[in-house]
């Protein structure tokens, strides 16, 4: 604060609830000529307005939250000016929204905000509250100053398309100054058939007063490159509404759509990606990004041999490769897990924050290898920081699934030699055995020889059942939300049972492989069959729980039988092979669910499948 002088501002704080202290002292530390006097009350600023000229009045206004004490501001200002007739009011605004900005404009109440850390702002704000403040600069250099400085292309055209103002941006598209501009139209500086299509679009809009707002057009600059650029146009007026011409702003967005083009191109090697099964593809797929995206300008993929610590460099074309330049890289981001970017000068770091030239940015592959990039363009910016990021996702992800597809046809290549093993060299000696069991006994009437007959029967059923467990296994293949009422319903079909009856109790989705679903299903209900008779009742339904599905009959339950071991393989209460059960909870287990065993209502048994993804039929 500085002494009085004919432009000293004076202010009366009327702070009724003692918050505005802190903004007081900021205005009392400022060498500003501002003097400040504080009241507690509306009555104590009537009686210092006996003394005092007062400029302005401020008092505070606030929205209550959590943390803020609310103030009405509009109303205390009416209260102040009821003993403060004709000073101008100001609202300290903490935290009003546009709502009650705009009653207090509409009540001629001023609004002071303060930035953090700029009282000067709160000082210039009261100035102008109080009717002192005044434009430095006049309407004509301020607008000389917006198109001076203004960084897009900003123009104004008279009713016949002449040039009449436009911003030193635009003139520097034509190489040219200003004032040597003004006068011209867009037939001396366009194509001409360009110059035709802006004239009679500038026509219209001034006799229908339409506008155009952000149109993007595009264009083939004199070097042959792809341009765009968005467009503003509107007619403007004289004081009579007369159109006097056209104010127009264009702005290049050449950078954005080549990033919108990249982001496209990027979603097209990551579908290219889902469709890749060998290595060799996932390399085709990911060079061909090098061609439509600068970033990408070289790229490698280097990938672990499998079962060795060597590395398999994929891409980047003939010649010196990135794996070449930038081995040490590679090496220590498949080791440490953790990206490295090196910049122009050699150096690396492992944050691309922490440089502005990053020339080269190589990122791990999960415990696949790692993917290096690297552009022609110039330096990474945090834009291809992101297109890198989402690639070595992308891949990834192809390489996770590629290895599980793996595993998995290795597994199934091994389950299909046991089946083999299984059906050759254990059936062609049990037919032998058959055979010849059916020749003795046309020979010979013993009753060994039933006994014989039962053995056979025995054998051929668990190798039936093996061959079973080794087709079907644990392996769950795509999953999808399956009905569970037609999944019951399907594998009702196979049981050969035309006694028995099997209800479905509600309708809902589960997250399941469906044939593999079928098969648990068909398994159950065989058991129910088994154990319960050729008239059992089976009944499938979803846990009161929400988190699964139940199958319940009506038998005899599990009587003596150990529930712990039911879905051991091999075991059975009965006389069965003991594979249908362990085949369930395989099944189970694959799919991540968790299945028990247990009494069911009606005394019979009752198996519980959780951990299942449910979704719920919605309303009609």
């Amino acid at each position: 604060m500085v002494a009085d002088s004919p432009s000293t501002v004076r202010v009366c704080f009327v702070d009724v609830d003692g918050r505005l202290g802190p903004m007081i002292q900021a205005l009392d530390d400022l060498e500003k000529p501002i003097t400040v006097e504080r009241v507690s009350s509306v009555e104590a600023a009537g009686a210092a307005g006996e003394t005092t000229d007062f400029d302005c009045f401020v008092v505070r206004g606030a929205m209550a939250t959590a943390s803020v004490e609310p103030s009405d501001g509009i109303e205390t200002c009416q209260r102040v000016r009821a003993v403060l007739p004709g000073v101008p009011a100001a609202i300290y605004s903490v935290n009003l929204d546009h709502n009650r900005l705009r009653a207090a404009f509409e009540a001629d109440i001023a609004v002071v905000s303060d930035a953090p850390g700029s009282p000067e702002l709160v000082y210039r704000q009261l100035r102008y509250a109080a009717g002192m403040e005044e434009h430095v600069q006049s309407p004509a250099e301020l607008l000389d100053s917006l198109f001076a400085y203004y960084p897009h292309h900003l123009f104004l055209k008279d009713e016949v398309g002449r040039f009449e103002a436009l911003s030193d941006a635009t003139a520097r598209e034509y190489n040219l100054d200003p004032d040597v501009i003004e006068g011209l139209t867009d037939f001396d500086l366009l194509e001409y058939d360009t110059a035709v299509e802006a004239y009679r679009e500038e026509q219209a809009l001034m006799e229908t007063g339409d506008r155009i707002v952000e149109r993007i057009d595009h264009w083939v600059d004199e070097d042959g490159r792809d341009r765009w650029m968005s467009i503003t146009k509107a007619p403007r007026y004289d004081d009579e509404g007369t159109p006097v011409g056209i104010v127009g702003s264009t702005r290049e967005v050449t950078r954005e759509k080549r990033k919108e083009q990249m982001v496209r191109e990027l979603h097209t090697v990551s579908r290219e990606l889902v469709r890749a099964q060998t290595r060799a593809d996932i390399g085709r797929a990911v060079m061909a990004v090098t061609d439509d995206v600068p970033v990408f300008s070289h790229i490698q993929v280097v990938l672990r041999e499998d079962g060795s610590h060597k590395l398999q460099p994929l891409g980047d074309g003939e010649g010196e490769t990135l794996f070449d330049r930038h081995e040490e890289r590679f090496r220590a981001v498949v080791d440490g897990g953790a990206a490295q970017y090196v910049t122009a000068a050699g150096d690396v770091v492992d944050d691309p924050e922490l440089a502005v030239d990053l020339e080269t940015a190589v990122l791990p592959l999960g415990e696949h290898g790692a993917l290096g990039v690297a552009a022609d363009t110039g330096p990474f910016t945090e834009f291809g920081i992101d297109l890198t990021n989402i690639l070595a996702a992308n891949l990834e992800a192809t390489l996770d699934r590629a290895e599980r597809e793996r595993e998995l046809q290795r597994q199934n290549e091994r389950l299909e030699e046991f089946a083999s093993i299984v059906s050759h060299d254990l059936r062609n000696p049990l037919n032998v055995a058959s055979g010849a069991t059916e020749l003795l006994a046309e020979e010979h009437d013993s009753p060994q020889i039933d006994r014989i007959t039962d053995a056979l029967d025995r054998m051929e059923q668990l190798i039936e059942a093996l061959l079973t467990l080794a087709r079907k296994g644990q392996v769950v293949g795509e999953t999808e939300f399956v009905d569970l009422a037609d999944a019951a319903r399907d594998a009702w079909q196979v049981v050969d049972a035309p006694s028995a009856t099997m209800t479905v109790e509600g309708s809902v989705g589960v997250v399941a492989d469906r044939n593999r679903l079928i098969e648990l299903f068909e398994n159950l209900f065989r058991n129910a069959v088994e154990h319960g008779g050729e008239t059992v009742t089976v009944e499938v339904g979803v846990r009161e729980a929400g988190d699964g599905f139940y199958v319940a009959d009506d038998g005899a339950g599990f009587g003596t039988s150990d529930t712990e071991r039911l879905f051991d393989m091999g075991y059975s209460g009965a006389d069965g092979t003991g594979y249908g059960l362990y085949i369930v909870s395989t099944i189970a287990e694959s799919h991540g669910w968790t299945v028990t065993a247990g009494a069911g209502e009606d005394g019979g048994a009752r198996f519980d499948v959780s951990g299942v993804g449910i979704e719920r039929p919605g309303p009609e």
